[in-house]
């Protein structure tokens, strides 16, 4: 069976560039929690302060199919430690992410966290069991997402 013959399809780089652009905007095709991730992860980002306050720097924000009620915060303290040379602990925080505007989600997260200590909200994940006996916090017995 021949294969049919297909029309030219032209356009020019400037509608291809608006097209690309309108992909990139367009994220419904995101759950409510990836999308609140990324917003977030942008906000204390962006001007370089919230978790600044607590001497910690943002390692990641990310969100899980598994868990997509939830995303998670994780932070690095102090800030611009050489993880080879310095004792550093690893904060993760998990915070609850609904169906509701994620946007709206992002600006309540952003706005609570830097007012938040990171050592009565968050749990160790890892780093130096050295550093979390100093600051006085708990040691992990595993991994989080491995219980």
């Amino acid at each position: 069976m021949d294969a049919p013959a297909l029309a030219d399809c032209r356009f020019s780089a400037a509608q291809y560039e608006a097209e690309v652009a309108r992909a990139e905007a367009d994220r419904r095709w995101q759950w409510p929690g990836t999308l609140a991730a990324d917003l977030l992860e942008a906000k204390l980002t962006g001007d370089g302060s919230g978790p600044a306050a607590w001497d910690c720097e943002l390692e990641a924000i990310w969100d899980s199919w598994k868990e997509p009620d939830s995303i998670d915060v994780v932070l690095r303290h102090p800030r611009d430690c050489d993880e080879l040379e310095d004792h550093w602990l690893q904060f993760g925080i998990r915070l609850p992410i609904s169906a509701d505007d994620p946007a709206g989600q992002a600006e309540q997260l952003a706005a609570r966290l830097p007012a938040e200590d990171p050592l009565a909200t968050a749990q160790v994940w890892g780093g130096s069991q050295k550093a979390a006996e100093k600051l006085g916090c708990p040691w992990p017995p595993e991994y989080p997402w491995d219980s």
